[in-house]
């Protein structure tokens, strides 16, 4: 359990032009320090019952306020998203005692964004996204490891093709929150969101 944090974070490092520039530098920092996933992220989302889900993704682009994952499309996240797209995302990275809080909507990538991406996938997850209909029940492991080996054979020579159902979104982020842990639980924390010609920031209490 942890006692006390030891981070901080200035006004001067968020810059209100660009907002996920410190996103792109806490991530590069911490795949510098071999974290592990140090671009994983909590996406939370909407789903038809009105009630919110939440699971771990791999954040694969920060742009200059937009954020970029990948998914199966036929995935409860991505029907969601599809039919409401209000979304929210959070990065923790415990060692260095900072996180990021991202609220925004999501749109659907286009064909040729998607097959450029997949196809610089490793094979084995190439693969995978042929095998899992992600979200579905099946009946067992066993099954799951067959339909393994069925797309394996299929795919024994040449390239493996992105599936149809394989997408991504890109989140527009309207909200940012910068947080760093401070002694005594007076942790810094600054909230960015979009103005007329750059985003306005103000720091909130902890």
């Amino acid at each position: 359990m942890r006692h006390e944090y030891s981070a901080s974070l200035d006004e001067s490092t968020v810059s209100s032009v660009a907002p996920l520039d410190l996103l792109r530098t806490w991530i590069n920092e911490a795949a510098g320090a071999e974290v592990a996933d140090p671009n994983a992220m909590c996406l939370a989302t909407i789903g038809a019952d009105g009630a919110p889900r939440a699971r771990m993704v791999l954040c694969k682009g920060v742009e200059e306020a937009s954020v970029i994952f990948f998914t199966n499309m036929t995935s409860d996240k991505a029907e969601h998203l599809l039919v409401r797209p209000e979304v929210a995302s959070t990065f923790w990275w415990p060692d260095a005692e900072r996180s990021v809080r991202l609220v925004g909507h999501a749109t659907a990538l286009g064909r040729d964004e998607v097959e450029r991406y997949f196809a610089t996938r490793p094979r084995s997850s190439q693969v995978g996204a042929w095998v899992s209909d992600q979200s579905a029940p099946i009946a067992d492991r066993s099954a799951l490891e067959a339909k393994h080996l069925d797309v394996q054979a299929r795919f024994a020579s040449g390239e493996v093709p992105c599936p149809p159902h394989w997408g991504g979104f890109r989140i527009h982020v309207h909200e940012v929150e910068y947080w760093a842990g401070r002694p005594a639980r007076l942790h810094d924390r600054l909230r960015l969101r979009p103005g007329a010609s750059e985003w306005s920031m103000e720091r909130l209490q902890p």
